[in-house]
């Protein structure tokens, strides 16, 4: 190995986010151990199913990645310089999950079993790293995650610290424990009224346990750290309540800051501070923070350079596509229209029942790009107390007289069918009172769009006033908690200054969460913009480099007479 050679393999891998943590002089002899295999178009490297005997990053080139989900669909994405792939099958000794082939001719850095082993015997911090790469990889095989783009490639997959999980579970515990001695009362109460009594609490204490722990388990699995080659994601989402997904592009992330605590330190975990343009997302009580901050900046700088060559590769088309309309005589290409202002129509989906029972008690969801909020479900009891009283009333009003005509035979003005119908008509009043408060509080809505926000407020078979303004006018977005209900509910008030007026979603559970979405989407309607202006860009540099061609032709041929 020459040493331009040498010196270009020791950059290559020191740009490379799985091997930080060793210096200089360890990279050196980690590059020893690598040779570099040329591949052509078609080639199969790895094929699920099947074992690797080698560990392999890709030097140049791209490379087909294709599996087959657990419903039986396939997938598809594309590895490019600087990925790595082979880790998984070497350390656990497993059947490889997908199917990766070279697309174009390009070039592998190839390390056998044996040299891998060895090196990250000798370098810690490395087992560690291809350790939680691996475990990334097998957990995205097997969670489908259905917002990934085309080519997006996920490096690592972080969860809450364990011990949170099982903090969780100390309450259902404790409550299931509860109706150990509440049975044996009831096995050896006397009255039938008392057993029976002690044993449905039991049941009730035992099941509802055991529902609970279920439930907390479940919740804890299904929150996520992840880190793609495109944007770093926290994905959270609580069973029949909400699901939230807060994201930042990788060349978005200004800083990566670490917080732990004592505890934290002691049982390695803390909160992860990803700070954007437009504010802060904080992923908390998260395992393995320095790993998960470390490969964030590492793969940040990667997007920072690719995105640089990618708009060099733009430019390059772009000049390549103008002077081969100059050759053959074409008009340059049509001017770029500006984006379209939304209508106010837009960020209004169309009703159906599926979605009516889907999101019935919902405080946040997502359809088609948009999310809908509700007011807290604080609003929806004060506003359903009084036909909830009214409903409780009509049954111990039932009981009362059911008791004193069936148990003390006394005469009622009413016989005992029409009591029964009055009971029932009153009841359906009472459900038409209740669904009537229900509509009020679910038409109250406040949505985000990809492009403007809307605050509905409707009434039930009566007028609805609909405020719209677009993701661009937002000036400032803050929010609040006002008092201790408000701290221990959690839930606010939103507000977001547009030019000379307020938009204020109030009484929004998790405020922030709202907060950092309308970031979000305005984020990414601010990107959406600038690529249309670097685009502009490039055609106005395209005619610059084309008027000055032309010129020094024109020059030419009069140099040439």
């Amino acid at each position: 190995m020459n040493a331009q050679h040498s010196n270009n393999l020791i950059t290559f891998l020191k740009q490379s986010p799985i091997f930080r943590g060793v210096d200089l002089k360890q990279l050196t002899e980690i590059a020893t151990h690598f040779k570099k295999i040329p591949v052509v178009a078609g080639q199969v490297l790895v094929e699920e199913g099947g074992l690797s005997d080698y560990f392999y990053m890709i030097y140049e080139g791209h490379f087909g990645v294709s599996k087959y989900r657990v419903n039986g669909q396939p997938w598809k994405t594309t590895l490019k310089r600087g990925d790595y792939f082979g880790e998984e099958s070497l350390l656990f000794h497993q059947l490889q999950s997908a199917t990766i082939m070279a697309l174009d001719n390009g070039t592998v850095l190839q390390m056998d079993e044996e040299s891998f082993h060895r090196i990250i015997e000798t370098y810690p911090p490395l087992r560690k790293n291809f350790s939680i790469t691996a475990e990334s990889r097998r957990l995205a095989h097997k969670v489908e995650f259905d917002f990934l783009e085309e080519n997006e490639v996920i490096y690592l997959i972080n969860r809450k610290h364990e011990i949170f999980l099982y903090l969780w579970l100390i309450p259902p515990i404790i409550l299931s424990l509860l109706g150990i001695p509440v049975a044996i009362m009831g096995a050896l109460a006397t009255g039938l009224g008392w057993q029976l009594g002690l044993l449905i609490l039991a049941a009730i204490l035992l099941g509802g346990g055991v529902v609970w722990g279920i439930w907390n388990q479940v919740n804890w699995r299904n929150d996520y750290y992840i880190l793609t080659n495109q944007r770093v994601i926290w994905l959270e989402k609580v069973i029949g309540v909400y699901s939230r997904r807060q994201e930042a592009p990788l060349t978005a992330v200004l800083a990566v800051n670490v917080v732990t605590s004592v505890w934290g330190r002691i049982f390695n975990f803390g909160n992860v501070d990803v700070r954007t343009y437009t504010g802060s997302i904080v992923m908390r009580n998260m395992a393995n923070p320095e790993n998960f901050e470390s490969f964030l900046r590492g793969y940040r700088e990667v997007a920072f350079v690719s995105n640089r060559e990618l708009e060099r590769q733009k430019m390059e088309e772009t000049l390549q596509t103008r002077f081969q309309r100059d050759e053959q005589g074409l008009p340059p290409a049509k001017p770029i229209p500006p984006l379209k202002k939304p209508s106010p129509s837009q960020g209004t989906p169309s009703f159906s029942w599926g979605e009516f029972f889907d999101t019935f008690f919902k405080l946040r969801y997502e359809k088609n790009g948009t999310i809908t909020y509700r007011k807290h479900w604080f609003v929806l009891v004060r506003k359903t107390l009084k036909p909830l009283l009214f409903f409780l009333g009509i049954i111990i009003l039932s009981g009362v007289l059911l008791n004193k005509y069936l148990v003390q035979d006394k005469v009622w003005v009413f016989s005992g069918s029409e009591w029964i119908g009055i009971v029932l008509l009153l009841i359906v009043v009472n459900i038409i009172w209740w669904g009537y408060n229900y509509l009020d509080w679910s038409n109250d809505i406040y949505r985000i769009t990809a492009d403007q926000i809307l605050d509905i407020e409707k009434k039930p078979l009566g007028k609805e006033n609909k405020k719209t303004a677009s993701l661009d006018s937002i000036l400032s977005v803050e929010h609040e908690r006002k008092g201790l209900l408000q701290l221990l509910l959690n839930y606010g008030s939103v507000t977001i200054n547009v030019g000379q007026t307020q938009f204020i979603f109030q009484t929004v559970a998790n405020p922030d969460q709202v907060h950092q979405d309308i970031s979000t989407f305005r984020e990414a309607n601010l990107r959406k913009k600038q690529e249309q202006e670097f685009e502009r860009e490039r055609e106005r540099m395209a005619d610059w480099f084309s008027i000055y061609r032309k010129q020094e032709q024109k020059r030419r041929m009069r140099y040439s007479r």
